[in-house]
């Protein structure tokens, strides 16, 4: 972070700042860096006054005789600073958001002659499953290849990566369409690996535009259902390539089934909790809830002084997060006892029937196929596991305090 002392009774130079306002609260902030922050209405009032030119000394005097009260504008000056609202001397103001890219695009796939033509492939895909009822999701079709589990595993791996990168670029897309930029990286949930789509200037887009960027992805994986449905039904019962085909893309199919599924593990922070959280006015449900149960803990075991204050939770949230917090809790306890009970089992007995074919193996391909297994087995909680000790890492970094303008 970068310090800047600020002279009271000149004007302050800030950057181009969007505001939402939503009754009492209002976010403000950048929409070129998607730095955002949750004012009061009067502190919101205060900023504005500093953004039309006024001194903050002269500010902090129009806010006392406005609202009765005095206010701190050195800790406000701060907060704006730590936002990176202020701009530094000799630092140009920002100019005018640039263009974004897939914008078009975003705005034809949410358009209503789109809308209609995913209702009637959605349409055509249930009529199929109704005619042909082996159609139907169902696990069975996990296993479309029989005398070989790395192919098996290599055409669930690779059949999945492309529909979560559809699943994610619709996120984008829906996004982009408002306007809004995005990013792509890997992120993990507990121990599950996941493609994460950041759209950081979605806090200032109102709050009825948010639910379609929330439920794009979703919306991406029933799509990818249907289509692969449709595309497999002419194959069911074809002979050969063809038919390895199409039970390679109801395969494809149900992997999608299972990650919408997943997205109603609201406390692994997916896509209905955000689209929940924000219809309910939450600002981090997660972190209150996280900090509540904390704080039963500390004072069960009397370490008061480890709690969080719970003055500085927003108080949508602390309402919420007085039953949410057990069902968060529970929800890691179930994942807990399935990684215990099933994954460690399977993980076993899989590294079990690997070592036997390494050991056994009687010439370099079969040894090729047992390494293939295991690699295609194991990549994601590997993965998880190196994810979780760089973050445990960061966490234990000291902080560096940075001085300079």
């Amino acid at each position: 972070m970068t310090t800047t002392v600020q002279d009271l009774h000149q004007p302050l130079r800030l950057h181009p700042l969007t505001y939402l306002d939503e009754g009492d609260e209002v976010t403000a902030g950048r929409a070129d860096t998607s730095s955002f922050g949750l004012f009061p209405a009067d502190g919101a009032a205060l900023l504005r006054q500093l953004e039309a030119g006024r001194p903050p000394a002269d500010a902090a005097r129009w806010y006392a005789e406005q609202y009765g009260q005095e206010v701190d504008i050195g800790e406000f000056l701060e907060v704006l600073d730590e936002l990176g609202l202020i701009a530094a001397a000799g630092e140009p103001a920002a100019g005018p958001p640039a263009k974004i890219r897939w914008q078009r695009l975003g705005a034809a796939l949410f358009s209503p002659p789109a809308w209609a033509a995913y209702a009637a492939l959605t349409a055509a895909a249930i009529v199929a499953m109704i005619r042909q009822p082996a159609l139907a999701p169902a696990y069975q079709h996990l296993f479309f290849v029989r005398g070989s589990l790395v192919i098996l595993m290599a055409g669930v791996v690779a059949g999945q990566l492309p529909l979560v990168l559809l699943h994610e670029s619709f996120h984008a897309l829906a996004g982009r369409r408002l306007g809004l930029n995005s990013t792509l990286r890997i992120g993990r949930r507990f121990y599950y690996v996941v493609f994460v789509t950041s759209l950081d200037g979605l806090v200032a887009v109102p709050r009825r535009k948010r639910y379609l960027p929330m439920l794009a992805g979703m919306i991406a994986d029933v799509l990818a259902i249907t289509a692969l449905t449709l595309a497999a039904a002419p194959l069911l019962h074809a002979a050969g390539a063809a038919g390895l085909a199409g039970r390679l893309l109801l395969s494809m199919a149900f992997g999608a089934v299972l990650r919408f599924a997943w997205q109603f593990y609201f406390f692994l922070r997916t896509d209905l909790y955000y689209l929940a959280t924000t219809a309910a006015g939450c600002n981090d449900l997660q972190t209150v809830a996280r900090q509540m149960l904390l704080n039963r803990f500390w004072r069960l075991i009397r370490r008061p002084g480890r709690m969080a204050d719970p003055a500085a939770w927003h108080p949508r949230d602390a309402a919420i997060a007085r039953w949410y917090s057990w069902l968060m809790a529970g929800g890691y306890v179930l994942l807990t006892v399935m990684l215990v009970t099933t994954a460690f089992p399977v993980g076993i007995r899989l590294t079990e029937i690997a070592w036997h074919e390494l050991t056994s193996a009687s010439s370099p391909a079969r040894i090729a196929d047992a390494l293939a297994f295991l690699g295609l087995n194991f990549w994601e909680p590997a993965l998880a596991a190196g994810l979780a000790i760089a973050a445990f890492r960061r966490r234990r970094r000291p902080a560096r305090t940075v001085i300079g303008s």
